[in-house]
């Protein structure tokens, strides 16, 4: 992904004593099904936040410059703030795993990074991270793939 991404790694040696035990447990299509399912939940909360229009901080993004916001509403009248194409940057916004220990999640879109970022005149528009509200359920996502990989005793 060339535009912008965040990595969300599995590492057990920052988990607490009790889910590290059981997180060596996992084999590696344990820890894949695990980053697949963070990943699509990352998708979707990345996607509920482009409807508010807010940043994993719940900060507002900053508004189009009234000449590009002019131009726009000619020629995509109604969408908001990073679509353009109906699509939060684009059909690009994806997941990836890399191999059994972390995923990325991003766009390939060009305006990623500007947009993440800022430059060229662009105000940052932090579109991309984790909300605490995401790391929770992270946790809660990682929990469940724990203890459904456990053995019964």
């Amino acid at each position: 992904m060339a535009g912008a991404k965040i990595s969300i790694t599995y590492d057990a040696s920052t988990a607490i004593a009790g889910l590290d035990y059981v997180a060596g447990r996992l084999d590696s299509d344990g820890r894949k099904l695990l980053l697949s399912h963070v990943g699509e939940y990352m998708l979707g909360s990345t996607r509920d936040r482009a409807e508010t229009q807010r940043g994993p901080d719940g900060q507002r993004w900053a508004p189009l410059s009234p000449r590009y916001a002019r131009r726009k509403a000619k020629r995509r009248p109604g969408l908001p703030i990073l679509r353009y194409d109906g699509n939060m940057l684009g059909a690009w916004l994806a997941w990836q795993l890399i191999d059994d220990i972390a995923v990325d999640i991003g766009t390939g879109a060009k305006y990623g990074a500007r947009q993440l970022f800022g430059g060229g005149g662009v105000p940052p528009r932090v579109w991309l991270g984790t909300s605490p509200a995401d790391d929770e359920e992270i946790v809660h996502i990682a929990r469940d793939h724990l203890v459904a990989g456990m053995p019964e005793s």
